[in-house]
């Protein structure tokens, strides 16, 4: 699978509930009594101030509150930021997370020390490097995690309903394997697609290129057979074939589709020829 290909496959987005907030306040609390009981990395109470641990301590909750407000804050914000996760975009997001959670312990551990020996210099230096670090983290843990969970997140892609956006600004949630086949007429797209047992079409005002960017990836059914059509590959058969030639038949309502001859071949790999 080509690099660009993996990261356009979905991914799933943690949910913002109970246990998931607990996780992250045991994490900045263990991180802040592992430093104050261990004194990892030479970090040492020399001086036996009182307010020592308080100091640690606090830049737990830092760490807890930082975390909140990007992680939870932000998607309640701008949602649809979120909409059609992918693995490219959680690389991308989870670097900006460390990134904020980093500026936000480096301000702070200034503020504790009275900005002594603080330049921008040497914080954007830090804030540079600590993204480049962050991003390539991201990318190899959850590039691996989603290499080894390739089951998984087939299963999660097929229960994930999409979110298509019109030119208009008008919003659809579909699961692609509803989908029966979308058909362009100049600047509109005729949506056809079940409803539980009712077939059912939306008109959305839309290119088909722009509806094609929001619903075809690697784990998805919706292929590009026309410069008019884009078809749940699961839905077809191949009616009439031949080397320069091909048209496909909509599985149970007959509807006839043509396939252009740049297609023939990826669609011929996918699809039942009927006798």
């Amino acid at each position: 699978m080509q690099i660009w290909s993996f990261l356009k496959t979905p991914f799933s987005r943690p949910k913002r509930n109970r246990k998931n907030l607990l996780a992250v306040g045991f994490i900045g609390i263990s991180c802040s009594l592992f430093i104050i009981l261990f004194q990892p990395f030479g970090i040492q109470n020399v001086n036996n101030q009182w307010y020592y641990q308080l100091a640690i301590l606090s830049m737990g909750l830092v760490f807890i509150g930082s975390y909140l407000v990007i992680e939870w804050g932000i998607p309640s914000i701008v949602p649809r930021l979120f909409d059609h996760w992918t693995l490219g975009k959680a690389v991308l997001w989870y670097a900006l997370v460390i990134l904020f959670i980093g500026a936000a312990m480096f301000w702070y551990k200034s503020f504790l020390a009275g900005y002594r020996d603080f330049t921008v210099q040497e914080y954007f230096f830090v804030i540079g490097r600590t993204f480049l670090i962050a991003l390539i983290v991201s990318f190899f843990s959850l590039g691996l995690y989603q290499y080894f969970s390739r089951t998984p997140i087939s299963l999660f892609s097929n229960s994930e309903a999409y979110v298509l956006t019109s030119a208009t600004g008008k919003l659809l949630r579909i699961n692609p394997r509803d989908i029966l086949y979308i058909g362009s007429d100049d600047n509109y797209v005729d949506i056809h697609y079940l409803a539980g047992a009712t077939r059912k079409k939306e008109i959305f005002r839309s290119s088909l290129k722009n509806i094609e960017s929001q619903l075809v990836n690697p784990l998805s059914p919706i292929f590009r057979c026309h410069r008019r059509y884009l078809i749940n590959i699961e839905r077809f058969d191949i009616q009439k074939h031949t080397s320069r030639s091909m048209q496909i038949t909509l599985q149970e309502y007959g509807d006839k589709i043509p396939v252009s001859r740049q297609y023939i071949d990826t669609i011929k790999q996918h699809l039942t020829i009927l006798p």
